[in-house]
């Protein structure tokens, strides 16, 4: 019998058994590399899978002292009824992981993470700037046991400067950005912005991770990533620095609007579909909404054409380009009286097809039945061991050589422990007990 660190028994030994069925599947591109992962909550996490996705070894480090939020609830879809391994976020967020359990303040974890990265080749957390330091496992530690290993943290405001301790998560990261007072409708307040913003600073976060890997195979040399989440996000507006650079004002909220371009904006339709397009005819009636935006004079010849609105195009306020944009709000009324009597899916497609680029802005149920999306594989089917069935989404990126892929669902917590410890730092039976026995693992 094997008994597992979360007080478990396991009569079948399944912590190895799912260790070895993870180690002999990975293919991706980073098939081969180790990394230590001490993130927790989403944003880290996820940055982390990106790299378990690609193929890499991740070991990401918890503890029953002080256990990821993510296991218990989640700041998007609040609490659930289950226990820490049939979390849905956590569950989401940490495939193709490993997990082992480690009490970071006993002497002995400390140890078994010095050990892990004399084997690894990289390690990533997401916590404020100086934790890690003291606890002794920050990157001036881990580089005394291996030279060449590659760190990256990832904090709300970076390591360094005035504001190094701030505490975040995706609204905070959004608002210090400045791209939550860009978001909204002009005349109301900043719209606060929550899981997107984590996904976007944890893919920076993986990004930047590739990038010392690739520095650490031209040179042999490892290197300290110091990641702000906040800066992340803010790279993504970088025309408002310019326009504060050339103007000295700041730009103001647009909603759905452009700078230049009229019209540019999303329009209610009557529905999303048009009812033959469903078996239940109550789903066809749901209402629909279309973005269009006409960039040229072209573009705008050719929306008028197809939706019907020739006389338009010769009304003064909106003969030019310049002219349309000074009268969007006049403009507005008139297209959406056109595009409520519409669906959304059908109209969008007529009018890319006359040029004028359209899309309608679908439900997640569409896209997930979409013929696209089945063609591209669809959703991958996993089955954790302690939840139902789950369709996950799969890496957005096709490798014709070195497939992206999840080989695993997220672990159960410390499922792995007994394999990272006996099978890849080759720990005896005795000092995996003992460690045990001192509260090292738990």
């Amino acid at each position: 019998m094997t008994t597992t660190t979360n007080g478990q028994s396991d009569q079948n030994g399944h912590n190895g058994h799912q260790g070895l069925l993870r180690a002999a599947t990975r293919s991706g591109p980073l098939s081969g590399k180790r990394i230590i992962d001490f993130t927790w909550a989403w944003a880290g996490p996820y940055g982390a899978m990106q790299l378990a996705l690609l193929g890499a070894e991740l070991i990401k480090i918890e503890s029953v002292t002080r256990i990821d939020h993510s296991r218990q609830r989640s700041l998007a879809m609040g609490s659930f009824k289950g226990g820490v391994n049939q979390a849905p976020m956590f569950n989401e967020v940490n495939l193709n992981k490993y997990s082992i359990q480690l009490n970071l303040k006993m002497d002995g974890a400390k140890q078994v993470i010095r050990d892990l990265a004399r084997t690894a080749d990289g390690a990533i957390d997401n916590f404020r700037p100086g934790i890690l330091e003291k606890l002794g496992l920050g990157y001036d530690d881990l580089r005394k046991e291996n030279p060449d290993i590659v760190m990256l943290s990832a904090s709300a405001l970076g390591a360094t400067g005035p504001e190094r301790n701030y505490t975040g998560y995706a609204p905070t990261f959004a608002a210090m950005s400045g791209l939550s007072y860009l978001t909204g409708e002009p005349e109301e307040p900043p719209v606060m912005m929550g899981g997107s913003i984590d996904l976007r600073a944890g893919t920076a976060a993986a990004m930047a991770m590739l990038a010392g890997f690739h520095y650490r195979e031209r040179t042999g040399r490892g290197q300290f990533i110091d990641a702000s989440s906040s800066e992340a996000i803010g790279m993504h507006i970088a025309e408002e620095f310019l326009h504060v650079d050339l103007l000295g004002s700041d730009g103001d909220r647009l909603g759905n609007g452009h700078r230049a371009y009229a019209p540019h904006d999303v329009f209610r339709c009557a529905s999303m579909r048009a009812p033959e397009a469903y078996s239940d005819d109550r789903k066809g009636a749901r209402s629909g909404w279309i973005a269009i935006a006409c960039r040229s004079d072209r573009e705008w010849s050719s929306l008028c054409e197809s939706s019907g609105l020739d006389h338009l195009r010769d009304d003064p306020r909106f003969r030019t380009g310049l002219r349309r944009w000074k009268h969007r709000d006049e403009l507005k009324p008139m297209i959406e009286a056109w595009t409520s009597e519409q669906s959304a899916v059908e109209t969008a497609a007529t009018l890319r097809a006359a040029g004028v680029p359209a899309a309608a802005s679908v439900w997640g149920s569409d896209i997930h039945h979409s013929e696209n999306f089945q063609a591209r594989g669809g959703a991958v089917r996993i089955r954790p061991p302690e939840t139902a069935l789950r369709h996950v989404l799969p890496p957005p990126w096709k490798l014709s050589e070195t497939p992206a892929e999840i080989v695993s669902p997220a672990p159960r917590l410390g499922e792995d422990t007994d394999y990272v410890l006996s099978r890849m730092l080759g720990y005896d039976q005795d000092k995996i007990d003992a460690l045990a026995r001192d509260g090292a693992l738990e």
